[in-house]
């Protein structure tokens, strides 16, 4: 699958069921990465398992009503990674991320890998709330 943006283009913080591989073509995309163990700070949606209520951004930005609504958010913990053309990032499955592309217009191809039924158990174990909460 391919990722075409026009720049500044954003996800929100979801997670993929499939093993997943990027390569940035061109431009950046910067990466956040959140293990499994952090679906309960990110506020998992019950009726769209696989996204959170809001979109990551740095504690500081948020107003203080969100601060009070999501207070979690303070303590998630996270990975960031800046991917440049011809950089190539594994991404695990159940891991929870977004992406924000760069100024200029870029580019990621992905591949999406099906797990052994007994690896998907295993991830999923391990990742509080991301199966909405069971």
């Amino acid at each position: 699958f391919t990722y075409f943006g026009c720049g500044r283009n954003t996800t929100a913080v979801h997670y993929d069921g499939s093993e997943n591989l990027l390569l940035c073509l061109s431009g950046r995309k910067r990466l956040w990465l959140f293990p499994p163990s952090e679906a309960r700070h990110l506020y998992p949606v019950n009726d769209f398992t696989r996204s959170a209520v809001v979109p990551f951004t740095q504690w500081e930005d948020l107003s203080e009503d969100l601060q009070d609504k999501f207070p979690l958010l303070l303590e998630e913990s996270h990975l960031e990674v800046q991917l440049e053309a011809g950089d190539l990032l594994y991404l695990p499955a159940c891991w929870w991320h977004c992406v924000e592309g760069s100024d200029e217009p870029n580019m990621i191809l992905n591949w999406w890998f099906h797990l052994h039924p007994d690896k998907l158990a295993s991830a999923r174990a391990g990742a509080p709330g991301a199966t909405g909460g069971a």
